[in-house]
């Protein structure tokens, strides 16, 4: 606002309390000084009235009171007369003459004249004769001077009047106009540099509380409407600044899908330039990828909710295709029709970069890129639905590397590595599309065969193709060898695998059984001599039930302390007892005694010769110390059969004297049986 309207207003205002001012003033004034004027000149005409009859009045007294001082020709009787009535402050001369006009005594006081005279005469008569004259002159200077006072004083009063009346008047015009004018102007300042928040809340019933009323009505109004111009405008800004900085390409074409306008992101993105695309149709980055179903669903989306959204391939202006995600919006008009179309898309190129390498990364192996157990057991579980959904059979093959660890530690891992990457491609072109091929782990790989005929047929198609997996898995590798840092090797190695399958045709086992089912199969092929198959039945699962459950009564025997140590006598060629041989034997709380032909050989699978034979070990060092105490035992010997697992413990040397040390027995005593396998490798370790 340049100039406050208010401003304007008040000077309006001012210029019109102004004339009511002097309109008063004048109005006041006029009267009071016509009524002056004419009251003055009544008073006057009045006075000059009075001085006639004063005039004649003291004419008569005179004339009266000089009869005898006349008549008897008395100068000194006259003389004080004239004297006694010079007195009188208005009169100015008196002359005494005769009949015949001659003057006979006169007086004047010439200072006394101030004005115009009046001049008055009279026959002094007596017993009806004229004995003389008198002539007295009186100045009206007192009346003109009493006129003057008077007028002055009816100014002055008027003065004071009108002084007072003008004071009440502007007192009036500056409470009830100008000071709410002055209010009014303050708040049109304020309006003017920009504070619309405080509001101007007056009371007043008159003409002017309505102005400001409606002054602060309009303070309110400009104060919505400037927000909302501010909002508008910084809302207009910002999807400027939103439109050309954003990181999604913009692209906006009107309802005949002709291009309107673009961003500098959609620039960045397809290469194209706003100037080559103004005016024409978005048809031009179509990649051909999509098909005629693709876009008609796309519009039927637009034309039922107006907007639509999802991933599609496009192409850039180089050629190359490229993945975006797209969201298209409708915009209508204020009349409801359609207006324009909003393209906002992001180049999810890296995106889908990431996501096929997480998708890898979770859900494959890194090192072979096969499945992984994860990606294994999905692909298996929907295998199973399948076959549930169309009476098909299915077989689950688990595959083992014969002896892979012995490579693993002589080769070392590198090599190892180089063998499962070729096991993988082998079994990969042992199988049919459609069927999986996953790495369980180490050196175990899974084969799921979908769709097989019935039972009889499946199992002989399962077997064929495990024959064919055996047949190519123990064909020769070529591996490489690095001998030193600069120097590379081929090497020939042999691989055999063994083989459990499971064959399934519903969903009546979950995936977990079936795991199992095919991990037992494989051991029995192991425990068969390896490089061969085997396909799971019932006594396999018995078996592998009834070792899991010995295994748990073995650990909770160690816990409980449930075996026993029996000595088997051991003489000489005189039958003279010269030692004894420790028997371990397991007494079972409901199988009684176990043999140790049950047991021992499950020990030592799981470790838990470990502990067993240490407490053997323990036990045989005490029963040395208590025969030591004895004449007839003191020179009884002791053997203790030693695990092979046992043996090689790092800690086993070490072991065995603390032991013999703890119990006080007699290490010459003490006999450690050992096998001839332990004999075969690291002779010296063993020495």
């Amino acid at each position: 606002m340049k100039k406050s309207s208010l401003s304007v207003l008040r000077r309006k205002f001012g210029s019109l309390s102004a004339g009511i001012g002097i309109a008063m003033c004048v109005g006041l004034l006029a009267p009071a000084v016509v009524g002056g004027y004419v009251l003055t000149t009544l008073r006057q005409d009045q006075r000059t009235q009075d001085l006639e009859n004063q005039l004649k009045d003291k004419l008569e007294l005179l004339a009266l009171s000089l009869v005898d001082p006349v008549w008897n020709i008395d100068s000194h009787a006259t003389a004080s007369i004239l004297t006694a009535m010079m007195r009188d402050p208005e009169i100015v001369r008196i002359v005494v003459s005769d009949p015949k006009g001659h003057e006979i005594l006169g007086n004047e006081r010439i200072e006394r004249r101030l004005g115009a005279v009046q001049v008055g005469q009279r026959e002094i008569m007596r017993s009806g004769a004229v004995v003389g004259r008198v002539e007295v002159e009186i100045d009206d200077g007192l009346s003109q001077r009493a006129y003057r006072n008077d007028r002055l004083a009816y100014v002055l009063v008027l003065a004071c009047q009108f002084a007072l009346a003008l004071g009440l008047i502007l007192y009036a015009l500056r409470r009830r106009v100008l000071r709410p004018l002055a209010g009014l102007t303050a708040f049109s300042d304020q309006i003017a540099k920009g504070n619309l928040d405080r509001p101007l809340d007056w009371t007043r019933p008159d003409e002017i509380g309505r102005l400001a009323r409606q002054l602060d009505q309009m303070r309110s109004g400009l104060k919505t409407s400037l927000t909302e111009r501010n909002h508008a405008a910084a809302q207009l800004r910002l999807s400027a600044t939103v439109f050309e900085n954003t990181a999604d390409g913009v692209m906006i074409t009107d309802a005949q899908q002709h291009i309107v306008a673009v961003n500098r992101s959609f620039e960045r993105i397809t290469g194209y330039s706003q100037a080559e695309v103004l005016g024409k149709s978005p048809s031009l980055l179509s990649s051909g990828r999509q098909g005629t179903e693709f876009y008609e669903e796309l519009w039927r989306s637009l034309d039922d909710i107006g907007r639509w959204s999802g991933e599609l391939w496009n192409r850039r202006k180089t050629g190359e295709i490229y993945p975006e995600h797209l969201a298209i919006t409708a915009v209508m008009s204020a009349s409801g029709e359609l207006d324009h179309y909003v393209s906002v898309f992001s180049d999810i190129t890296f995106r889908k970069a990431a996501e096929n390498e997480i998708t890898q990364l979770a859900f494959y192996d890194s090192l072979t890129q096969l499945p992984n157990r994860r990606l294994m057991l999905d692909r298996l579980g929907q295998a199973l639905t399948s076959s549930a959904r169309h009476h098909r059979h299915g077989a689950l093959m688990l595959i083992d590397l014969d002896n892979f660890k012995t490579l693993n530690d002589t080769l070392g891992h590198d090599v190892g590595d180089q063998l499962l990457v070729r096991v993988a491609a082998r079994l990969e072109s042992c199988i049919r599309e459609g069927d999986t091929v996953a790495r369980l782990g180490g050196d175990e790989f899974v084969v799921i065969l979908e769709d097989l005929d019935k039972e009889g047929l499946a199992a002989m198609q399962a077997e064929a193709v495990a024959q064919k997996i055996l047949a190519e898995l123990k064909k020769p590798y070529l591996l490489e060898l690095k001998l030193d840092a600069n120097q590379l090797t081929q090497r020939t190695h042999d691989c055999t695998s063994s083989l459990g399958i499971a064959l399934f045709r519903d969903q009546s086992i979950s995936v977990d059984e079936l795991m199992k089912r095919a991990d037992t199969a494989m051991y029995q092929a192991k425990a068969a001599g390896r490089n061969t198959l085997r396909f799971f039945d019932p006594d396999m699962q018995q078996a592998v039930a009834a070792r899991a459950a010995l295994e748990h009564d073995l650990r909770q025997a160690l816990i409980e302390n449930q075996f026993l140590l029996y000595y088997q006598s051991q003489v000489d060629s005189s039958n003279c007892v010269i030692g004894a041989e420790v028997l371990l034997r397991w007494q079972h709380p409901e199988r009684g005694l176990v043999s140790p032909v049950e047991f021992i050989p499950l020990a030592e699978e799981t470790s838990l010769i470990l502990p067993l034979g240490q407490w053997v070990l323990e036990s045989a060092c005490a029963q040395l110390a208590v025969w030591a105490k004895e004449t007839k035992t003191r020179n009884l010997s002791l053997a203790v059969n030693v695990s092979a697992r046992q043996f090689r413990q790092i800690d086993f040397v070490d072991t065995v004297i603390s032991t013999v040390n703890q119990f006080g027995a007699n290490p010459h005593r003490l006999k450690l049986e050992l096998t001839e396998s332990m004999l075969v490798d690291n002779v010296d370790d063993i020495i």
